[in-house]
Protein backbone atom coordinates (compact mmCIF):
# COMPACT_ATOMS: atom_id res chain seq x y z
CA UNK A 1 0.00 0.00 0.00
CA UNK A 2 1.34 3.42 -0.99
CA UNK A 3 1.74 6.44 1.29
CA UNK A 4 0.34 9.70 -0.05
CA UNK A 5 1.44 13.18 0.98
CA UNK A 6 -1.79 15.20 0.71
CA UNK A 7 -1.20 18.94 0.16
CA UNK A 8 -3.75 20.97 2.11
CA UNK A 9 -1.51 23.95 2.84
CA UNK A 10 -3.58 26.24 0.58
CA UNK A 11 -6.65 25.83 2.84
CA UNK A 12 -6.90 28.10 5.90
CA UNK A 13 -10.14 26.91 7.52
CA UNK A 14 -12.45 23.90 7.64
CA UNK A 15 -15.07 25.66 5.53
CA UNK A 16 -13.72 25.94 1.99
CA UNK A 17 -13.80 29.39 0.37
CA UNK A 18 -13.31 28.23 -3.23
CA UNK A 19 -14.41 25.23 -5.27
CA UNK A 20 -10.91 23.76 -5.09
CA UNK A 21 -10.84 24.11 -1.30
CA UNK A 22 -14.28 22.53 -0.92
CA UNK A 23 -13.14 19.67 -3.15
CA UNK A 24 -9.85 19.12 -1.28
CA UNK A 25 -11.57 19.07 2.11
CA UNK A 26 -14.36 16.85 0.84
CA UNK A 27 -12.04 14.31 -0.77
CA UNK A 28 -10.01 14.10 2.43
CA UNK A 29 -13.22 13.35 4.31
CA UNK A 30 -14.15 10.69 1.75
CA UNK A 31 -10.79 8.94 1.92
CA UNK A 32 -10.84 9.06 5.71
CA UNK A 33 -14.34 7.56 5.82
CA UNK A 34 -13.17 4.73 3.54
CA UNK A 35 -10.50 3.83 6.09
CA UNK A 36 -7.55 5.18 4.08
CA UNK A 37 -6.25 7.52 6.76
CA UNK A 38 -3.26 5.28 7.54
CA UNK A 39 -2.03 5.86 3.96
CA UNK A 40 -2.27 9.65 4.18
CA UNK A 41 0.17 12.28 5.42
CA UNK A 42 -1.66 15.61 5.28
CA UNK A 43 0.45 18.76 4.90
CA UNK A 44 -1.33 21.78 6.42
CA UNK A 45 -0.81 25.06 8.22
CA UNK A 46 -0.25 24.86 11.98
CA UNK A 47 -3.76 26.16 12.69
CA UNK A 48 -5.37 23.77 10.19
CA UNK A 49 -3.49 20.83 11.68
CA UNK A 50 -5.25 21.36 15.02
CA UNK A 51 -8.65 21.55 13.33
CA UNK A 52 -7.98 18.45 11.23
CA UNK A 53 -6.90 16.34 14.20
CA UNK A 54 -10.03 17.38 16.07
CA UNK A 55 -12.22 16.43 13.10
CA UNK A 56 -10.33 13.26 12.10
CA UNK A 57 -8.87 11.39 15.10
CA UNK A 58 -5.79 9.35 14.19
CA UNK A 59 -5.08 11.32 11.01
CA UNK A 60 -1.37 11.90 10.33
CA UNK A 61 -1.28 15.68 9.83
CA UNK A 62 1.91 17.74 9.65
CA UNK A 63 1.78 21.47 10.41
CA UNK A 64 3.98 24.08 8.72
CA UNK A 65 4.45 27.65 9.94
CA UNK A 66 5.25 29.04 6.51
CA UNK A 67 3.28 27.98 3.46
CA UNK A 68 2.85 29.34 -0.04
CA UNK A 69 5.93 29.98 -2.20
CA UNK A 70 8.49 29.16 0.54
CA UNK A 71 6.75 25.91 1.41
CA UNK A 72 6.65 24.65 -2.18
CA UNK A 73 10.14 25.83 -3.09
CA UNK A 74 12.08 24.51 -0.09
CA UNK A 75 10.19 23.14 2.90
CA UNK A 76 8.21 20.45 1.09
CA UNK A 77 11.32 19.06 -0.60
CA UNK A 78 13.27 19.03 2.67
CA UNK A 79 10.46 17.36 4.58
CA UNK A 80 9.99 14.61 1.97
CA UNK A 81 13.70 13.83 1.98
CA UNK A 82 13.58 13.25 5.73
CA UNK A 83 10.09 11.73 5.78
CA UNK A 84 9.62 9.86 2.46
CA UNK A 85 6.22 9.19 0.90
CA UNK A 86 5.38 7.32 -2.30
CA UNK A 87 3.29 10.08 -3.87
CA UNK A 88 2.69 13.77 -3.26
CA UNK A 89 -0.85 14.75 -4.29
CA UNK A 90 -1.98 18.27 -5.18
CA UNK A 91 -5.82 18.60 -5.06
CA UNK A 92 -5.59 21.40 -7.61
CA UNK A 93 -2.93 22.32 -10.14
CA UNK A 94 -1.06 25.61 -9.78
CA UNK A 95 2.19 27.23 -10.86
CA UNK A 96 4.01 26.72 -7.53
CA UNK A 97 3.58 22.95 -7.17
CA UNK A 98 6.93 21.10 -7.25
CA UNK A 99 6.76 18.30 -9.82
CA UNK A 100 10.31 16.96 -9.78
CA UNK A 101 10.53 15.31 -6.39
CA UNK A 102 12.13 12.21 -4.98
CA UNK A 103 8.77 10.47 -5.25
CA UNK A 104 5.83 10.30 -7.67
CA UNK A 105 3.47 13.25 -8.02
CA UNK A 106 -0.27 13.39 -8.69
CA UNK A 107 -2.68 16.30 -9.19
CA UNK A 108 -6.25 17.15 -10.06
CA UNK A 109 -7.04 19.66 -12.83
CA UNK A 110 -10.39 21.43 -12.37
CA UNK A 111 -10.18 23.65 -15.43
CA UNK A 112 -7.40 25.32 -17.36
CA UNK A 113 -9.15 28.63 -18.03
CA UNK A 114 -11.52 28.93 -15.10
CA UNK A 115 -9.47 31.49 -13.18
CA UNK A 116 -8.38 35.03 -13.92
CA UNK A 117 -4.66 34.25 -14.04
CA UNK A 118 -2.03 35.64 -16.35
CA UNK A 119 -1.07 33.82 -19.52
CA UNK A 120 2.39 33.38 -18.08
CA UNK A 121 1.07 31.67 -14.92
CA UNK A 122 -1.19 29.43 -17.00
CA UNK A 123 1.73 28.55 -19.29
CA UNK A 124 3.93 27.66 -16.30
CA UNK A 125 1.18 25.45 -14.83
CA UNK A 126 0.58 23.66 -18.11
CA UNK A 127 4.31 23.08 -18.55
CA UNK A 128 4.49 21.48 -15.12
CA UNK A 129 1.78 18.99 -16.08
CA UNK A 130 4.30 17.32 -18.41
CA UNK A 131 6.19 16.10 -15.35
CA UNK A 132 3.21 15.08 -13.19
CA UNK A 133 3.11 11.28 -12.93
CA UNK A 134 -0.64 10.97 -12.39
CA UNK A 135 -3.22 13.50 -13.59
CA UNK A 136 -6.90 13.44 -12.73
CA UNK A 137 -9.28 15.72 -14.64
CA UNK A 138 -12.63 16.86 -13.25
CA UNK A 139 -14.28 16.12 -16.60
CA UNK A 140 -13.68 15.30 -20.24
CA UNK A 141 -13.63 19.01 -21.12
CA UNK A 142 -10.69 19.59 -18.77
CA UNK A 143 -8.94 16.51 -20.13
CA UNK A 144 -9.37 17.79 -23.69
CA UNK A 145 -8.00 21.22 -22.68
CA UNK A 146 -4.82 19.58 -21.42
CA UNK A 147 -4.41 17.35 -24.48
CA UNK A 148 -4.83 20.32 -26.83
CA UNK A 149 -1.91 22.04 -25.10
CA UNK A 150 0.17 18.85 -24.86
CA UNK A 151 -0.38 17.06 -28.16
CA UNK A 152 2.19 14.37 -27.37
CA UNK A 153 0.63 13.46 -24.05
CA UNK A 154 -1.16 10.07 -24.24
CA UNK A 155 -4.89 10.34 -23.63
CA UNK A 156 -4.80 7.37 -21.26
CA UNK A 157 -2.37 9.23 -18.97
CA UNK A 158 -5.23 11.41 -17.74
CA UNK A 159 -7.92 9.86 -15.54
CA UNK A 160 -11.35 11.53 -15.57
CA UNK A 161 -12.97 11.57 -12.13
CA UNK A 162 -15.97 13.81 -11.55
CA UNK A 163 -15.83 16.09 -8.55
CA UNK A 164 -18.14 14.90 -5.77
CA UNK A 165 -20.90 16.89 -4.13
CA UNK A 166 -19.57 17.70 -0.67
CA UNK A 167 -20.50 19.90 2.26
CA UNK A 168 -24.17 20.06 1.27
CA UNK A 169 -26.06 21.78 4.06
CA UNK A 170 -29.60 22.44 5.20
CA UNK A 171 -28.74 26.14 5.36
CA UNK A 172 -30.38 28.89 7.37
CA UNK A 173 -33.84 30.15 6.49
CA UNK A 174 -33.50 33.21 4.26
CA UNK A 175 -36.42 35.63 4.57
CA UNK A 176 -36.47 38.55 2.13
CA UNK A 177 -39.35 40.95 1.55
CA UNK A 178 -39.57 39.87 -2.08
CA UNK A 179 -39.08 36.70 -4.12
CA UNK A 180 -35.64 36.50 -5.68
CA UNK A 181 -33.52 35.13 -8.52
CA UNK A 182 -30.06 33.96 -7.45
CA UNK A 183 -26.62 34.06 -9.02
CA UNK A 184 -23.33 33.00 -7.38
CA UNK A 185 -20.84 35.03 -9.31
CA UNK A 186 -17.80 37.31 -9.55
CA UNK A 187 -16.37 40.10 -11.70
CA UNK A 188 -14.40 37.72 -13.92
CA UNK A 189 -15.14 37.65 -17.64
CA UNK A 190 -15.60 33.89 -17.50
CA UNK A 191 -18.41 34.12 -14.93
CA UNK A 192 -20.25 36.62 -17.18
CA UNK A 193 -22.25 38.37 -14.45
CA UNK A 194 -22.88 41.32 -16.77
CA UNK A 195 -25.06 39.11 -18.99
CA UNK A 196 -27.31 38.19 -16.06
CA UNK A 197 -27.60 41.84 -15.00
CA UNK A 198 -28.52 43.03 -18.50
CA UNK A 199 -31.01 40.19 -18.93
CA UNK A 200 -32.63 40.93 -15.57
CA UNK A 201 -32.98 44.58 -16.52
CA UNK A 202 -35.02 43.58 -19.58
CA UNK A 203 -37.65 41.81 -17.47
CA UNK A 204 -37.51 43.72 -14.18
CA UNK A 205 -40.91 45.33 -14.76
CA UNK A 206 -42.55 42.00 -15.62
CA UNK A 207 -41.65 40.13 -12.43
CA UNK A 208 -41.86 40.81 -8.69
CA UNK A 209 -38.41 39.33 -8.05
CA UNK A 210 -35.19 40.97 -6.98
CA UNK A 211 -31.82 39.62 -8.16
CA UNK A 212 -29.43 38.41 -5.45
CA UNK A 213 -25.74 38.18 -6.41
CA UNK A 214 -23.46 36.25 -4.05
CA UNK A 215 -19.70 36.68 -4.37
CA UNK A 216 -16.87 39.17 -4.35
CA UNK A 217 -18.01 42.03 -6.57
CA UNK A 218 -15.63 44.98 -6.78
CA UNK A 219 -17.45 48.31 -6.42
CA UNK A 220 -15.17 49.74 -9.10
CA UNK A 221 -15.71 46.82 -11.46
CA UNK A 222 -17.83 46.66 -14.60
CA UNK A 223 -20.77 44.83 -13.03
CA UNK A 224 -21.16 47.19 -10.07
CA UNK A 225 -20.86 50.24 -12.33
CA UNK A 226 -23.60 48.82 -14.55
CA UNK A 227 -25.91 48.25 -11.56
CA UNK A 228 -25.62 51.97 -10.71
CA UNK A 229 -25.82 53.22 -14.29
CA UNK A 230 -28.86 51.07 -15.14
CA UNK A 231 -30.77 52.14 -12.02
CA UNK A 232 -30.82 48.62 -10.55
CA UNK A 233 -29.60 49.47 -7.04
CA UNK A 234 -33.08 48.90 -5.60
CA UNK A 235 -33.56 45.56 -7.40
CA UNK A 236 -30.11 43.93 -7.20
CA UNK A 237 -28.75 42.77 -3.84
CA UNK A 238 -24.99 42.10 -3.71
CA UNK A 239 -24.14 40.11 -0.58
CA UNK A 240 -20.37 39.78 -0.98
CA UNK A 241 -18.70 36.59 0.29
CA UNK A 242 -20.86 34.65 2.75
CA UNK A 243 -20.61 31.40 4.73
CA UNK A 244 -21.78 28.14 3.17
CA UNK A 245 -24.51 27.93 5.82
CA UNK A 246 -26.03 31.16 4.49
CA UNK A 247 -25.26 30.25 0.87
CA UNK A 248 -27.34 27.10 1.13
CA UNK A 249 -30.15 29.10 2.70
CA UNK A 250 -30.20 31.25 -0.44
CA UNK A 251 -30.05 28.18 -2.71
CA UNK A 252 -33.07 26.62 -1.00
CA UNK A 253 -35.18 29.79 -0.99
CA UNK A 254 -34.51 31.08 -4.51
CA UNK A 255 -37.25 30.93 -7.14
CA UNK A 256 -34.59 30.51 -9.82
CA UNK A 257 -30.81 30.08 -10.01
CA UNK A 258 -29.07 31.47 -13.12
CA UNK A 259 -25.62 30.59 -14.48
CA UNK A 260 -24.44 32.25 -17.71
CA UNK A 261 -20.76 31.31 -17.47
CA UNK A 262 -18.66 31.69 -20.61
CA UNK A 263 -16.32 28.96 -19.39
CA UNK A 264 -17.83 25.50 -19.10
CA UNK A 265 -15.71 24.00 -16.35
CA UNK A 266 -17.24 21.49 -13.96
CA UNK A 267 -20.22 23.53 -12.77
CA UNK A 268 -20.40 23.31 -8.99
CA UNK A 269 -22.84 26.15 -8.34
CA UNK A 270 -25.72 25.07 -10.64
CA UNK A 271 -25.22 21.53 -9.34
CA UNK A 272 -25.44 22.71 -5.72
CA UNK A 273 -28.55 24.74 -6.55
CA UNK A 274 -30.21 21.67 -8.08
CA UNK A 275 -29.48 19.45 -5.06
CA UNK A 276 -31.07 22.19 -2.94
CA UNK A 277 -34.24 21.71 -5.04
CA UNK A 278 -33.99 25.07 -6.75
CA UNK A 279 -35.02 25.60 -10.36
CA UNK A 280 -31.98 26.24 -12.57
CA UNK A 281 -31.32 28.10 -15.82
CA UNK A 282 -27.77 27.45 -17.01
CA UNK A 283 -25.40 27.04 -19.91
CA UNK A 284 -24.61 23.36 -20.49
CA UNK A 285 -22.09 22.55 -17.77
CA UNK A 286 -20.42 19.10 -17.69
CA UNK A 287 -21.71 18.46 -14.16
CA UNK A 288 -25.26 18.57 -15.55
CA UNK A 289 -24.86 17.11 -19.04
CA UNK A 290 -22.82 14.15 -17.77
CA UNK A 291 -25.31 13.26 -15.04
CA UNK A 292 -27.11 10.64 -17.14
CA UNK A 293 -30.44 12.05 -18.30
CA UNK A 294 -30.78 14.63 -15.53
CA UNK A 295 -31.51 18.10 -16.90
CA UNK A 296 -31.77 21.61 -15.54
CA UNK A 297 -35.04 23.51 -16.11
CA UNK A 298 -33.83 25.47 -19.16
CA UNK A 299 -30.53 25.80 -21.00
CA UNK A 300 -28.87 29.00 -22.21
CA UNK A 301 -27.58 28.44 -25.74
CA UNK A 302 -25.73 31.73 -26.11
CA UNK A 303 -24.46 33.39 -22.90
CA UNK A 304 -24.05 36.67 -24.81
CA UNK A 305 -27.67 36.80 -25.99
CA UNK A 306 -29.37 38.84 -23.28
CA UNK A 307 -32.81 38.51 -24.85
CA UNK A 308 -32.55 34.71 -24.84
CA UNK A 309 -31.52 34.67 -21.17
CA UNK A 310 -34.28 37.11 -20.22
CA UNK A 311 -36.95 35.11 -22.07
CA UNK A 312 -35.85 31.83 -20.50
CA UNK A 313 -35.90 33.41 -17.05
CA UNK A 314 -39.56 34.26 -17.68
CA UNK A 315 -40.32 30.77 -19.04
CA UNK A 316 -39.05 29.09 -15.87
CA UNK A 317 -40.60 31.62 -13.49
CA UNK A 318 -44.04 31.36 -15.12
CA UNK A 319 -44.06 27.56 -14.88
CA UNK A 320 -45.79 25.93 -11.92
CA UNK A 321 -43.25 24.57 -9.42
CA UNK A 322 -43.21 20.76 -9.27
CA UNK A 323 -41.72 20.12 -5.84
CA UNK A 324 -41.79 16.33 -6.16
CA UNK A 325 -39.80 16.52 -9.43
CA UNK A 326 -37.22 18.88 -7.92
CA UNK A 327 -36.85 16.62 -4.89
CA UNK A 328 -36.36 13.50 -7.02
CA UNK A 329 -33.84 15.28 -9.26
CA UNK A 330 -31.84 16.36 -6.20
CA UNK A 331 -31.83 12.79 -4.90
CA UNK A 332 -30.54 11.41 -8.21
CA UNK A 333 -27.75 13.98 -8.40
CA UNK A 334 -26.60 13.21 -4.87
CA UNK A 335 -26.29 9.57 -5.93
CA UNK A 336 -24.46 10.33 -9.20
CA UNK A 337 -21.97 12.64 -7.48
CA UNK A 338 -21.72 10.85 -4.15
CA UNK A 339 -18.59 11.49 -2.11
CA UNK A 340 -18.10 7.77 -1.46
CA UNK A 341 -18.05 6.90 -5.19
CA UNK A 342 -15.54 9.65 -5.93
CA UNK A 343 -13.34 8.71 -2.95
CA UNK A 344 -13.22 5.07 -4.11
CA UNK A 345 -12.03 6.20 -7.56
CA UNK A 346 -9.43 8.52 -6.06
CA UNK A 347 -8.17 5.80 -3.73
CA UNK A 348 -7.50 3.65 -6.80
CA UNK A 349 -6.00 6.60 -8.69
CA UNK A 350 -3.57 7.27 -5.82
CA UNK A 351 -2.77 3.60 -5.33
CA UNK A 352 -4.24 3.29 -1.85
CA UNK A 353 -7.41 1.43 -2.75
CA UNK A 354 -8.54 -1.66 -4.65
CA UNK A 355 -9.06 -1.47 -8.39
CA UNK A 356 -12.70 -1.12 -9.44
Amino acid sequence: MKTVGYDLTFVSEMEGKTGEEVFALGLLQGLYNLGNSSSLVVYATESMKKLLLKEYPGLHAVGFKKTGKKFYKKKLRRYIRKNPVDIVYYPHIHKLMPVKLSCETAATAHGMNSKEVSRRDRRITLKKLKNIDRIAAAGNLVKDEILVKHKNMPSESITVISNPLVDIRAGVEIVLKKKFILSVNSDSEQKNLIAILKSFRKIQNEIPHDLVVIGDINEKGRAYRYIKRAGLKDRVIVTGRISREILFGYYRNADLFVNASRYKGFGYTPLEAMVCESRVLSVEMPAITNAGGIECDEYINNPHNYSEIANKMLIVLYKAIDRSYLKERAKKLMDVYSLEKSAVKYAEFLGIGEKI
